[in-house]
């Protein structure tokens, strides 16, 4: 089910502007337990992104939870797409199972597709994800869960859907925002409630960490098992610990 401009949709039609003829709009996707988790946060940064895109809109916290209600969902992924003629609120069913956490996710380093930390759309959640897109796609045919970013200084710089972190002598760290990367409702919490040292960081930083775990609304937290073609250990207490903080809260905001 859709709401499109507050009215339930069957046709899925919109009006064409600049959103869907340029990909001048933003979206954030919310996860959906009995309530949305994080719905603040993510109205938040909606609401920066239109403003920095001069979008004359503001979408409320009672506005979501209105439209929320209409849809009447649960255990799903909530997303909100806007653009200067269109509000989009639809629904679809969450891919994880207990399976992924259990086996955790492999990673590709993409070297050939650059992340630029002096452009507009690296900041924001745009309906510009086309690179992400096809590169995920790439490493997903090569098996690979997900594919990590360079920036064109050839540091490390967040993933396809996800941003990063590593551990190692149980310290936490995590690519700077100005790398050139959206800050993650998940990576943002996680430098809420824990010591995260950010910086620059190489290729060779991460494949000799000793954990590495990826972030984003709807997987939470997911630690790697296999970097390209090194298997990691699977030994990984940190992660743990921060999995099951996070766990809690999101139990918490059932």
């Amino acid at each position: 089910m859709i709401i499109l401009n507050d009215k339930i949709c069957k046709d899925n039609k919109i009006f064409l502007d600049s959103g869907y003829n340029f990909g001048y709009g933003v979206f954030e996707t919310i996860l959906v337990k009995k309530n949305p988790v994080m719905l603040e946060d993510h109205i938040e940064r909606l609401n920066n992104s239109l403003r920095i895109l001069n979008i004359d809109k503001e979408i409320t916290k009672d506005y979501m939870l209105e439209k929320w209600r209409q849809i009447k969902a649960s255990n799903c992924v909530l997303k909100i797409s806007v653009s200067e003629n269109n509000t989009l609120i639809s629904t679809r069913d969450i891919p994880y199972n207990k399976e992924h956490y259990k086996k955790g996710f492999s990673l590709l380093i993409n070297k050939s597709i650059k992340k630029n930390p002096f452009s507009n759309c690296t900041y924001l959640k745009t309906f510009n994800y086309m690179d992400n897109i096809i590169e995920k796609r790439k490493a997903k045919n090569q098996g690979f869960d997900e594919v990590l970013f360079l920036n064109t200084n050839n540091k490390i710089c967040e993933g396809s859907i996800s941003n990063i972190f590593f551990v190692n002598n149980h310290k936490i760290y995590t690519p700077a925002l100005k790398c050139g990367l959206l800050n993650g409702i998940v990576r943002k919490w996680i430098i809420d409630n824990f010591k995260v040292i950010e910086g620059e960081y190489t290729i060779e930083d991460i494949i000799n960490s000793q954990e590495v775990f990826i972030t984003n609304s709807i997987i939470g937290i997911m630690k790697i098992t296999k970097i390209n073609e090194k298997v990691l250990s699977l030994n990984n207490p940190k992660t743990c610990e921060i999995q099951r903080y996070y766990d809690n809260y999101i139990n918490i905001c059932k």
